[in-house]
């Protein structure tokens, strides 16, 4: 199990002498940066059941949710029938994310009939995607995605000496291969945000 202490002890480690430029308490909010960029492309998935009303198109919106990731409601049977079958459930709801006065909601449209909650049932499955959590005692990450977290807190540690306008050159082992990367804080912010994004997106 990845926790916050393990990945910063292996965020320090890959640092080497650059992790001297930092107090301890940095570590911890690189971290937190690192998670928050990575679940913006490979977010927890999760999965959630909407128990569905006719006629009823706004219903309760996970508190952690970040994107809709699909719904399978009736999908098989649109694969399986023919359109002129009986049982064809016909135009099948999208599920969108929107706010109704300060609470957010999920809205399908449109919103589903009598007939298909006859053909299909009530019990609608949908997944979604949420931020990872890292915590003291707990995380969501998966072991293999370890690397490319330490990867972009590594980016954000030199992005901050970076804005110190510090020209020293430092030298880091990237996250991925722990090859030994020389340079000042401006270009290795650069290079090690390039990797993240062009590894994080395969």
């Amino acid at each position: 199990m990845t926790t916050q202490a393990s990945l910063i002890t292996k965020l320090q480690a890959s640092l080497l002498a650059t992790a001297e430029s930092f107090l301890p308490e940095d570590f911890a909010r690189h971290v937190h940066v690192a998670v928050a960029d990575f679940s913006r492309y490979r977010p927890l998935e999760m999965v959630d059941t909407l128990a569905l009303q006719a006629g009823l198109a706004l219903y309760p919106c996970p508190a952690e949710l970040t994107v809709v990731l699909g719904c399978d409601w009736g999908r098989d049977a649109k694969l399986t029938l023919d359109p002129w079958d009986n049982r064809w459930p016909g135009a099948l709801p999208a599920i969108r994310v929107m706010r109704q006065g300060e609470n957010r909601v999920l809205y399908l449209t449109p919103a589903p009939s009598a007939r298909q909650i006859s053909l299909l049932g009530s019990a609608c499955t949908y997944r979604y995607g949420a931020a990872h959590m890292v915590s003291e005692t707990d995380g969501t990450l998966a072991d293999q995605d370890v690397p490319l977290v330490v990867l972009r807190a590594q980016a954000e540690a030199l992005r901050e000496l970076a804005a110190k306008h510090t020209t020293v050159p430092y030298q880091v082992r990237d996250g991925i291969s722990a090859t030994p990367r020389n340079g000042t804080p401006s270009y290795l912010h650069t290079v090690l945000m390039d990797e993240f994004e062009r590894r994080v997106k395969l």
